[in-house]
């Protein structure tokens, strides 16, 4: 670990980026210093969570000519998109699903398909050259009902031949019943092969896989009910298919592969490699596709499905390995991608996530998908960025869309002095300190920060034309503590100075607010209202900084293990630690805090109907927690580790056949 850090401070040194992974940031010592937290060696010091936002120092630039393909009716909604850089000729090809709003689908309804561009000079123009199935009459041997439905695909070129994998549906598939096949209706995964990158790709008569194949094997979960993206891999001996699977209720997404010699099949058994059932860190919730390789290994990114859907994660597993499940790694931890201010980009990554391709230059190339807030049409852009430098020379965006965004540095302060300059658009922004608010979601597909990430805090509100000062208690509104009219402009220079429960605020050089402003130490905080781009350039910190708490609710406990919607209840009360809490009613429930730390605290309260415990640790059993007591007791704490290994952890709780309570847990950095 010392020689993997020492190399990274080198690399850092000689101006070479290196991707953020789990455990790169360092807490610095409890000694007077300087941080500029918008510097690269500093991008690790920012939380990122799928839900409450991402400050990304990606190096990422836009194409011009941007977007290459608009909605229209019907097909207002080109979510999904993946990219073929031709080794043959040099032409680039999107493949573009294009679906009605709403991902509408059914009987009697205009088919979702998927339709070829192709460019001619590495993407700068790009034509419409036609759908890639022309066969709506196809059917799998031994199906009643055809398969027209197909609007996401992967192509890969070897020998001579272009391979597809896609998804499908029948055409008698509705949403009611997508994820419980019955009377011929069936989806999953299938291959097609072609001449030519344009097409016809003629499709395999037995599917990869089937919906209704995955729900009788089950894999040992029920939640994973429907099969749907996959992405194509060849390797040395076999080829490789990664398929993604969905759980309705559960909000929980996972990933399957399977191997074959022959792309037209068979193909093997699949086999969980990414879902809510392991000991370990995974982020949720996150879906994936489309998958590629490079050098070596499979690079698979993967989006929040929150409302604001700038998280970003990339898995990766050498190719030969990439069917077992221990072979995959996390390699990018968010800061891989951010939206610009763009009404292009107005709901963020919508759909699926980016869709790369290293060309041989070492260059990445991104098609991505967006939506217009305006007219509700979808939009597909390109992007692209030197595949080794993967983090911009200093600055960070962070965006909010749908929903707020926040996010804490792993630092805390009493005392500091911050200078900032930033670029605000759109609606406000809160630079915060003396955090002390718990984290945590309200839902997850579309979620959005929990209204109590936005309390018990001091800020500098800033919009377009004015500021206020806020003081936040234990719930919303904020106590507006003074404010004031700003003269528009593009950057402003901030200065938030606090000492001795004093602060002096400035703006663009001028003294704008002093009072007293007495807080606990605790994190600074960046907090954005909906329709809001921040553009950070510089966040310079003097002061002595601590290892900052974070404390997570049981939100994040349901989430994490993927625990059905309608299976729990959220009582309120002074038992709770925070006036609320969630107790999960399903017998042997399982819930799975995903955090980052080198302590915990486990919090819960005690009563008569709640059930005894088992905790897991990173996948090991750390011990027993007896929550059945003759009365109802406070919450407290029930179980904590200390000294553990700066990085990436997962608390797993499984419980008997009595409800299980889910309070809070706090984290150490």
């Amino acid at each position: 670990m010392r020689a993997a850090r020492s190399a990274i401070t080198a690399a850092v040194a000689a101006g070479v980026v290196v991707p953020i992974l789990p455990g790169r940031w360092k807490m610095p010592a409890p000694t007077p210093c300087a941080i500029d937290y918008a510097l690269p060696p500093q991008a690790d010091a920012w939380l990122r969570h799928p839900i409450l936002g991402d400050p990304s120092f990606d190096s990422f630039e836009r194409a011009p000519g941007n977007p290459i393909v608009r909605g229209s009716d019907p097909f207002k909604w080109p979510v999904n998109v993946s990219l073929l850089i031709d080794p043959v000729s040099g032409n680039w090809y999107a493949y573009v699903g294009e679906y009605l709003a709403g991902y509408d689908f059914g009987p009697g309804k205009p088919v979702t398909h998927c339709t070829v561009y192709r460019s001619r000079d590495r993407g700068k123009a790009w034509t419409k050259v036609g759908p890639i199935f022309d066969d709506r009459g196809f059917r799998f041997e031994g199906d009643a009902h055809p398969s027209p439905i197909a609007p996401d695909v992967c192509v890969v070129y070897d020998g001579g031949r272009y391979h597809m994998s896609y998804d499908w549906c029948t055409d008698n598939t509705t949403w009611a019943n997508a994820s419980a096949p019955g009377d011929g209706a069936d989806s999953g995964a299938g291959y097609a092969w072609a001449e030519h990158p344009e097409g016809p790709f003629h499709r395999a008569l037995r599917p990869i896989l089937r919906t209704s194949e995955i729900q009788r094997r089950n894999h040992g979960s029920s939640r994973y009910n429907r099969v749907y993206a996959s992405s194509i891999v060849r390797r040395k001996n076999d080829w490789l298919v990664l398929t993604d699977l969905d759980s309705g209720s559960h909000f929980a997404w996972g990933q399957v592969a399977l191997t074959a010699k022959d792309p037209a099949g068979p193909w093997s058994a699949p086999v969980m490699v990414a879902g809510l059932e392991g000991g370990t860190y995974y982020p949720s919730p996150v879906e994936a596709f489309p998958a590629f390789a490079h050098d070596g290994y499979v690079y698979d990114p993967r989006t929040s499905v929150g409302a604001n859907r700038n998280f970003q994660l990339i898995m990766r597993a050498p190719i030969e390995a990439a069917h077992r499940p221990e072979a995959w790694t996390i390699y990018q931890h968010g800061s891989v991608w951010h939206s610009e201010w763009s009404p292009d980009e107005g709901c963020g990554i919508w759909g699926q996530t980016i869709a790369g391709r290293v060309d041989p230059d070492g260059r990445l190339h991104v098609l991505f998908p967006s939506r217009q807030v305006e007219d509700n049409c979808g939009t597909i852009s390109a992007a692209s960025r030197p595949w080794d430098r993967p983090l911009r020379d200093r600055g960070f965006t962070i965006s909010a869309h749908a929903g707020r965004s926040i996010t804490v540095t792993r630092a805390a302060y009493a005392d500091f002095d911050l200078k900032a300059r930033v670029r605000l658009r759109g609606n406000a922004a809160r630079i915060g300190w003396g955090y002390h608010a718990p984290l945590g979601a309200e839902g997850r597909a579309d979620g959005r920060p929990h209204p109590l990430t936005w309390t018990r805090h001091f800020a500098l509100e800033l919009r377009p034309t004015g500021w206020r000062m806020l003081s936040t208690g234990d719930a919303e509104p904020a106590t507006v503590l003074g404010e004031g009219a700003l003269v528009t402009a593009a950057i402003r220079d901030v200065r938030v100075a606090v000492s001795a429960g004093r602060a002096t605020v400035e703006i663009d050089g001028a003294r704008v607010w002093e009072g007293d402003a007495p807080v606990r130490t605790g994190p600074l905080a960046l907090l954005l209202e909906p329709g809001t781009n921040l553009e950070v350039d510089r966040f310079d910190v003097r002061g002595i900084p601590h290892p900052a708490t974070q404390t997570w609710l049981g939100s994040e406990a349901v989430s994490g293990a993927g625990v059905a919607e309608g299976s729990y209840d959220r009582p309120a009360g002074p038992g709770w630690r925070f006036g609320t809490g969630i107790v999960c009613r399903t017998p042997h429930e399982r819930a799975k805090w995903n955090f980052r730390g080198r302590a915990f605290r486990l919090w819960s309260p005690r009563g008569p109907p709640y059930a005894r415990v088992q905790a897991l640790l990173d996948g090991k059993p750390i011990g027993t927690i007896d929550l059945h007591a003759d009365a109802e007791t406070a919450s407290a704490v029930v179980l904590e580790r200390a000294r553990l290994a700066d990085g990436f952890h997962a608390l797993v709780l499984k419980a008997d056949d009595r409800p299980l309570p889910l309070d809070s847990l706090d984290a150490e950095q």
